[in-house]
């Protein structure tokens, strides 16, 4: 099933945001059990090359692969691509919300241009057939991360063909004045906002936990999609933990 289809199921979902431009990070973070992975355009500089690269890997590893983007214009070839979803980042009206959805979904929804890629088997299967499968299975995901967009999140969530709102507790903290104060009292309440507006529109809230702690509060409160943090933050911790473990040995003999 694919990840949209899981999440309508109210399947719990884990994933991370994959910034190594690599597809073996891709088939790592899938051989660990993770639901998804969101290759993130915004923050790094991944290559259209390594893109497709890591992109062919997450089929291959049957891991459902989302990518956010750094600007509207990669939609297109991203989807093209096999990515089964987009997260925008910074998404602040309803008319962002709006052009997301047209980006992403072909018509009546949107205006996605047509092509015959792999999803058709380069014009093998029927096209009609991949454009209605490929409504049922594309997700739009949207970041609320400034105080503007949750000024207008009533509206955002209420956009049709809009499928999650993630949280960007580390940017709403920079947009209240407060950089990094992720756990601010301000903030908290943003983030638990968001939430709140999407279970309200009957649509799926992703949260980012950051502290121990935080998944299970969520967890109790029905959250179901959650991002587990990058995978160069995890392989660090990693790291460091297996080196501390081997000089504590040294150090006790």
């Amino acid at each position: 099933m694919h990840l949209k289809g899981r999440l309508q199921a109210g399947d719990a979902v884990y994933g991370v945001f994959c910034s190594i431009p690599a597809a073996l990070s891709v088939e790592l973070i899938a051989a660990a059990g993770y639901d998804f992975v969101v290759i993130d355009l915004e923050h790094t500089l991944i290559a259209p090359s390594q893109l497709a690269a890591m992109l062919l890997a997450a089929r291959a590893s049957n891991i459902a692969a989302l990518v956010r983007v750094a600007s509207p214009h990669q939609v297109l070839q991203v989807l093209d691509a096999g990515a089964e979803g987009i997260v925008f980042p910074r998404i602040r009206t309803a008319q962002a919300a709006r052009d997301a959805v047209s980006f992403c979904h072909f018509a009546p929804m949107g205006q996605r241009g047509l092509n015959s890629t792999w999803h058709s088997r380069y014009g093998r299967d029927d096209l009609a057939r991949f454009t209605n499968m490929a409504g049922e299975q594309t997700l739009v995901v949207v970041m609320i991360e400034d105080c503007e967009g949750l000024d207008n999140v009533e509206e955002i969530a209420g956009v049709e063909g809009v499928d999650v709102l993630l949280e960007g507790a580390a940017d709403l903290s920079q947009s209240f004045g407060l950089p990094w104060q992720t756990h601010h009292p301000k903030v908290r309440v943003a983030v638990s906002l968001v939430s709140a507006v999407a279970r309200a529109h009957h649509k799926t809230f992703c949260a980012i936990p950051r502290v121990p702690g935080d998944f299970e509060s969520a967890y109790r409160d029905d959250i179901r999609m959650f991002i587990l943090g990058d995978d160069r933050g995890i392989t660090r911790r990693a790291m460091a933990e297996h080196l501390v473990k081997h000089q504590t040995k040294v150090i006790s003999q």
